[in-house]
C-alpha cells in the first residue's frame, strides 16, 4: 500500500518528522530523513492496528511503500511538528471530519486506560525526566485547546475544565472527560467557512484540516508513550 508522507526537517535540532495525512495521527522522528521513514513504516502498521482494534476495517498495508510528497525545510525549529503542507490547506469534509472525531475518541480511550494503569500512580514519572502521567493528562488537554482556538477561536467553557484538569491531577477524570466533550462538540460543528478556512497568525497558517492533524497526531505520541512505559515496568 501506498503512503504520502510530509517531511519536516529541521537544521537547528538537526532531525526529521514525518507526517502521513492519509492516516491521521501518524507520525514517527529520526535522526535523519532515512531513518524517520524508516520508522515511519512502523507508525503505519501501530495506526492500523489501532484503527483495527476499535472495529473499523483496514486493508492489510504491506508491503508499506512510502511517497515522499513534500517536505519543509524553511524553519529552525522544524522537526516539532510546527510545520503546515499543501495538503494542510484544502478543505475538510464532514464525512472526514466523523472519522476523525472517532479516532480522537478512541486514542482517548487508550490515552486514560495507559495513565490509569502506570505504576505509582498519576504523579510518579521515569526518574530524572520526563512528564509525570497527571502532566502528560493536562499537557494533551492545553495543547488541543490550543489547536482549535487557532482556528475557530476561545471555545466557550473550555478553558476552565482544563484548568480543573491541571488543579486536580489525582483526580482529572470528570474535567479530562467535559473538556474533550466540549472540544469535540466544537469540531463536529465547524461551519463549511471554518472546514476551508485558512487562518494566518503572523507567518504561520492554520486549518480546520491541520488542526484535526495535530489533535491525533499529538496525542497518540503520548499514548504510545504511556504504553510503553507500561511494557516497561513490567
Amino acid at each position: 500500500m501506498k503512503f504520502d508522507v510530509y517531511l519536516e526537517t529541521g537544521p537547528k535540532h538537526r532531525k526529521t518528522m514525518t507526517h502521513v495525512p492519509g492516516l491521521a495521527g501518524t507520525t514517527a522522528i529520526g535522526e535523519t530523513t532515512e531513518i524517520a521513514l524508516d520508522n515511519t513504516r512502523e507508525a503505519i502498521r501501530e495506526r492500523i492496528a489501532f484503527i483495527r482494534r476499535h472495529g473499523e476495517e483496514h486493508p492489510d498495508p504491506n508491503p508499506i511503500e512510502l511517497n515522499v510528497a513534500e517536505e519543509d525545510t524553511t524553519g529552525g525549529f522544524l522537526g516539532f511538528a510546527v510545520g503546515v503542507f499543501r495538503v494542510d490547506l484544502e478543505p475538510i469534509p464532514p464525512r472526514e471530519v466523523e472519522r476523525q472525531v472517532r479516532w480522537a475518541e478512541w486514542s482517548r480511550e487508550e490515552l486514560i486506560e495507559a495513565a490509569k494503569a502506570q505504576k505509582g500512580g498519576l504523579r510518579s514519572g521515569p526518574k530524572g525526566k520526563g512528564r509525570t502521567p497527571a502532566e502528560i493528562l493536562a499537557h494533551v488537554a492545553g495543547s488541543e485547546r490550543a489547536y482549535l482556538n487557532s482556528v475557530v477561536g476561545p471555545v466557550d467553557g473550555l478553558n476552565a475544565q482544563i484548568k480543573a484538569v491541571e488543579n486536580h491531577p489525582d483526580d482529572p477524570w470528570e474535567a479530562m472527560a467535559a473538556a474533550r466533550e466540549i472540544l469535540l462538540a466544537r469540531i463536529r460543528a465547524m461551519t463549511p467557512e471554518e472546514r476551508r478556512a485558512v487562518v494566518k497568525r503572523g507567518k504561520e497558517h492554520r486549518t480546520a484540516r491541520r488542526m484535526l492533524r495535530r489533535t491525533l497526531e499529538h496525542e497518540w505520541e503520548h499514548v504510545l508513550e504511556l504504553q510503553a512505559r507500561l511494557r516497561k515496568s513490567r
